[in-house]
């Protein structure tokens, strides 16, 4: 799979509070009736401007997270306003290829999705400082991992 383009660190706000945690949060698939289950938090953020940030954690494999992503954002921006940033969560398999990996969503104009990597990023990327930094203070809320995670870093 291709390294995505890191997102930049002036994308990913601060957290304040956390105000939803839903382990079994149903979203919606595609253009059918069908749903996916997800883990969902959203925190307050305390940037700028005030907003949320929501953390979809994939829990299954039986709906991606990443084939529903428009639908999700905008399930999730009328429930907790436009202000919303949206980042997938895939957790590392527990066997197989692949590690956990963070990704910033941003909805396009025509409103489609385009991801941009916040986990990992390779040490050489100019935004890596910065996205290691947000992970250092924030990435523990959001995956339960301890603050340092250079050991797991791309070289």
């Amino acid at each position: 799979m291709e390294a995505l383009t890191p997102a930049s660190p002036d994308s990913l706000p601060p957290l304040g509070g956390l105000i939803a945690d839903e382990p079994f949060w149903r979203y919606p698939t595609g253009t059918t009736d069908r749903e996916g289950v997800a883990h969902l938090r959203v925190w307050l953020t305390t940037g700028r401007e005030p907003g949320r940030l929501a953390v979809v954690t994939q829990t299954g494999s039986a709906a991606p997270v990443t084939e529903s992503a428009g639908q999700i954002w905008v399930e999730l921006a009328h429930r907790y306003g436009p202000w919303l940033v949206l980042i997938e969560h895939h957790p590392a398999p527990e066997a197989g290829d692949g590690g956990e990996t963070l990704d910033l969503v941003r909805i396009g104009a025509d409103g489609s999705p385009h991801w941009l990597a916040v986990r990992p990023t390779a040490q050489q990327n100019p935004r890596h400082a910065g996205l290691e930094l947000w992970m250092a203070v924030h990435g523990h809320q959001i995956v339960g991992k301890p603050a340092s995670w250079s050991d797991s870093c791309e070289h």
